[in-house]
């Protein structure tokens, strides 16, 4: 796989990440079961990059993340043909990965609940930004600080400051900011910039007929 590629491939999984994982505080994690709330939503993340000569250059990535009204949710590239599209089915408990271009399955069976993944975050602060509309939508911000330790006195603390703004209707995120202070000027985006609140397909929330599965 050519570099460019593999950074493509990275890129995308740190947004499924960004997107699909938010603290169940500020939007949905897609284990949690949140029916008769369908979307399709377009969602656009943005950063930067070190290429190898150590140019910094700033990338737009785009996936299409999809909710029924079973509370089953797709995640898919932006692409044309997805290279990997990632279903929750929060009734049966399933995690499944589909691979287009392999006509293959990989499905995977979470406990209920999903165990909370506590990190040592350093000191936080949470203040909230009350209400504004986003892209159309009405949204709720909190603004989240947190200080890491820095090796003793030897360097600055790092301030890592991250914005959230969720739909309380729709329980997702409708946006979020990332901003370090080792690159202030750095800020890493996602957003959803078109969304369609009709019931998707929902044959788009199946493993095809002709996949081959494998269970985990």
């Amino acid at each position: 796989m050519a570099r460019h590629e593999k950074m493509r491939t990275l890129r995308f999984w740190l947004l499924v990440a960004a997107v699909a994982c938010p603290s169940r505080v500020f939007g949905q994690d897609p284990h949690d079961y949140v029916p008769n709330l369908p979307y399709t939503a377009q969602v656009v993340g943005t950063g930067f990059e070190t290429l190898a000569d150590g140019t910094r250059v700033r990338y737009e990535d785009k996936l299409v993340w999809m909710r029924d009204s079973q509370g089953r949710t797709r995640i898919e590239s932006g692409d044309h043909k997805p290279g990997v599209v990632n279903l929750y089915v929060p009734l049966r408990r399933e995690f499944i990965q589909l691979f287009p271009r392999l006509k293959t399955a990989s499905v995977m069976t979470y406990s209920m609940p999903v165990p909370a993944h506590e990190q040592n975050l350093g000191n936080t602060t949470t203040d909230s930004l009350g209400g504004r509309p986003i892209n159309g939508i009405y949204a709720e911000g909190t603004r989240i600080t947190r200080v890491m330790s820095s090796d003793g006195d030897r360097r600055p603390d790092i301030v890592y400051v991250e914005e959230k703004w969720v739909s309380p209707d729709l329980r997702i995120a409708i946006f979020t900011k990332g901003t370090s202070s080792t690159n202030p000027g750095d800020a890493t985006t996602t957003e959803i910039r078109e969304l369609n609140r009709s019931e998707p397909d929902a044959s788009l929330f199946e493993i095809p007929a002709d996949y081959k599965i494998e269970r985990r």
